[in-house]
């Protein structure tokens, strides 16, 4: 898989992210993209991904923070890349969308959980939850698609 594909990807889809208003997500936790939401913003890049580009594998990582167990963040691993569109959050210097080799940025978290994307994720989720990530999804990968 191209690295320049999936990072257009990324590139779109955090653009439409970041140009939806917060009080229009469905899901509340999105509404205050990118702090606080990095789990549910990465799943829902990680849907993106795997429906824009079949043939790569996605995974969720979760990290605490080292010197600070009680500080998680969670990120996209691609064929050796880190992908994530919520590190800004922790520096406004950093790029909106974060790529980076193994290590680098996020070498800060001691990794504690990997875990193969599952599509189907949002279906675990209360009727109601899955109807609202279900929601801001289509606008969200609808909205990227359209610019890219």
């Amino acid at each position: 898989m191209k690295h320049s594909t999936i990072s257009q990807s990324a590139f779109a889809f955090s653009d439409a992210f970041r140009k939806r208003p917060r009080d229009d997500f469905a899901f509340e936790l999105l509404t205050s993209f990118p702090t606080a939401c990095c789990e549910y913003a990465s799943l829902l890049l990680a849907w993106f991904l795997v429906e824009e580009h079949p043939d790569i594998q996605v995974e969720l990582v979760t990290g605490e923070l080292v010197g600070d167990r009680q500080s998680r963040h969670v990120w996209l691993s691609i064929d050796g890349l880190n992908v994530d569109i919520t590190a800004d959050q922790y520096d406004v210097r950093l790029p909106c969308v974060l790529i980076t080799s193994l290590g680098e940025w996020h070498a800060r978290y001691d990794v504690i959980h990997r875990k193969i994307f599952d599509k189907n994720f949002y279906l675990s989720y209360e009727e109601a939850g899955q109807l609202e990530l279900f929601a801001d999804y289509q606008f969200l990968s609808q909205q990227a698609r359209a610019s890219h």
